[in-house]
């Protein structure tokens, strides 16, 4: 049975995704970077924390001048009333998760974003307090795919891998899961399509994050 849950954020919580690349493209341009930088090469990054991820799309482009203009503009970006309309909320989340905690399932996030951008976040969502554990890219020194969010998390509560379940919509957040030896499931809401969910060969392939409760239901 599992006994924690580590759900990761963006496309998993929240639809957000477009709005992150967006963030990066015009932060790039504000670098002056004017090449087209397609969305998967982006969003391969994405789980890492936002300077690893504008350096890793710059390339060869890559300066430590042009890094700092990019990531300041990108945190104007996301810490902007612009950023929160852009992203669309998941009906029945916080049902949905106050119902999973009823069940006595402990529930954590591990993800790339700045805590201060997971506080506003989950305020604006209504999920402020729910979470037992809030994994951002501070509070681990090595960022997703290393398994360190996936372990801090284990260690935190107590649990075993074979108890723990990762929910994600990326490369990263399954490569961290199974290198961590937990199970893990891909939700179809971010940058995962059903095809390279398979090509990961996750546990689980799931439409949206509700389909989680019913591997819990089904005590898998």
């Amino acid at each position: 049975m599992f006994k924690l849950l580590i759900f990761d954020f963006d496309g998993v919580l929240v639809i957000s995704n477009d709005a992150h690349v967006e963030v990066c493209q015009r932060a790039l341009r504000k670098a002056g970077i004017d090449r087209e930088i397609k969305y998967d090469k982006i969003a391969y990054h994405f789980g890492k924390p936002y300077g690893d991820v504008l350096k890793a799309v710059m390339g060869n482009d890559y300066t430590p001048e042009k890094l700092e203009i990019a990531y300041k503009e990108q945190r104007k970006l996301l810490y902007s009333n612009w950023f929160l309309e852009n992203t669309q909320k998941i009906d029945g989340v916080r049902e949905f998760l106050l119902n999973l905690k009823k069940k006595g399932i402990k529930l954590a996030i591990a993800s790339g974003n700045e805590r201060a951008f997971l506080d506003k976040a989950l305020r604006f969502l209504s999920l402020k307090g729910i979470f037992d554990l809030i994994l951002s890219a501070e509070d681990v020194s090595k960022s997703k795919p290393d398994p360190e969010m996936v372990y801090t998390a284990m260690r935190k509560f107590g649990v075993k891998p074979e108890e723990t379940l990762f929910i994600g919509d990326a490369r990263n957040d399954i490569l961290a899961a199974k290198k961590a030896k937990v199970r893990s499931a891909v939700v179809l809401t971010g940058i995962l399509d059903s095809e390279g969910a398979k090509e990961l060969d996750p546990d689980f392939i799931l439409q949206n994050v509700f389909g989680v409760e019913s591997l819990v239901t089904q005590n898998i």
